[in-house]
């Protein structure tokens, strides 16, 4: 299976309402327009169906899942073979949730994403986002083409939250929100590695590029974009890896893309090849990833620390940490 996707987010533009209804319809037709990149995922905003529906607490436009924005998703993922992220209040039980549905291409629920960190709408702590209960925890889902993970609005806060994500498999994190989130979300993505994809009550929802470029982003009144990413890609340090360039060049030619980030003392590799997994890449040329170059030095730091020599880690098979000219 190519592991090349097309991803398409959205953007209200503050604009929705006046009920619910009018929102659904909206988002339809936000779906509808993604559906034209032929997309294999799209992110509506946060409680899209919520913007500019007047109402004083959380449970006056919460509904169950399924419900009437919930089915339009599925209606919508069924039609177009898309798998759809659905944000929206929930209604389960005597709780109200800001959950985001994880819906697949043939209409069904994946999983569901409750936010762990509503914002207070009260100046002494005692309520958050007008009767919503806090999730527990992160989440990611297996979808046909990889892993995702997501996070909403104030989420962004909690950098922990992220790095759990990166640590659980996510290649691609989707960030609903009420607002556009900025150079934070870029942030973010360089801590983690992976693309984030934001979706936005605001006007710019954004495809980030895990060395944090904005590879696209609306403006209005544009309200969908979308674009190719490549999960066959990875974040490396140039320390032993950067030597290696020019032999994946020889080997692969136009088949590997290598892209450096010389002030940052990064590289991207990323596969062009039908078969040719990143995973293969590294074993071939000896890659290794960030987090675990990181590891090795906290390893060896341990016993510095104590006064002792450091153990030896098993051997690399790339002996040059710098090289001159690659």
């Amino acid at each position: 299976m190519s592991r090349r996707i097309w991803v398409s987010t959205t953007a209200f533009h503050h604009s929705g309402g006046p009920t619910v209804r009018d929102n659904i319809e909206k988002a339809r037709s936000l779906i509808d327009v993604a559906a034209l990149y032929r997309s294999d995922i799209v992110c509506l905003p946060e409680t899209f169906a919520c913007v500019n529906v007047p109402h004083s607490l959380a449970e006056e436009v919460a509904e169950p899942v399924p419900g009437p924005i919930t089915e339009m998703a599925m209606d919508s993922a069924r039609k177009h073979s898309v798998n759809v992220i659905c944000p929206l209040l929930e209604k389960r039980g005597n709780r109200v949730y800001n959950s985001a549905v994880v819906i697949d291409r043939q209409g069904q629920v994946v999983g569901i994403y409750e936010k762990v960190h509503p914002v207070t709408t009260s100046f002494d702590f005692t309520e958050f986002e007008h009767g919503v209960t806090p999730g527990q925890e992160p989440k990611v889902f297996d979808l046909d083409f990889g892993r995702i993970g997501v996070m909403i609005c104030f989420d962004i806060l909690w950098g922990r939250q992220w790095s759990q994500l990166a640590e659980m498999g996510a290649e691609i994190v989707f960030w609903a929100s009420a607002y556009d989130g900025g150079f934070h979300l870029r942030a973010l993505v360089w801590d983690n590695h992976y693309y984030v994809v934001s979706a936005v009550q605001s006007s710019h929802a954004g495809i980030v590029d895990m060395t944090g470029e904005v590879l696209a982003e609306t403006e209005s009144p544009q309200a969908v974009i979308g674009m190719e990413i490549n999960l066959e890609k990875k974040l490396f340090h140039t320390d032993f890896n950067g030597s290696q360039i020019p032999a994946i060049r020889e080997k692969y030619g136009r088949d590997v893309t290598i892209r450096r980030c010389h002030k940052e003392g990064v590289m991207t590799v990323e596969s062009n090849r039908p078969g040719l997994s990143i995973e293969d890449l590294m074993a071939e040329f000896d890659l290794e990833l960030i987090p675990d170059y990181v590891a090795r030095h906290e390893r060896a730091e341990v016993f510095t620390r104590a006064g002792k020599k450091p153990e030896p880690q098993p051997p690399r098979r790339v002996k040059e940490q710098w090289a001159a000219d690659y």
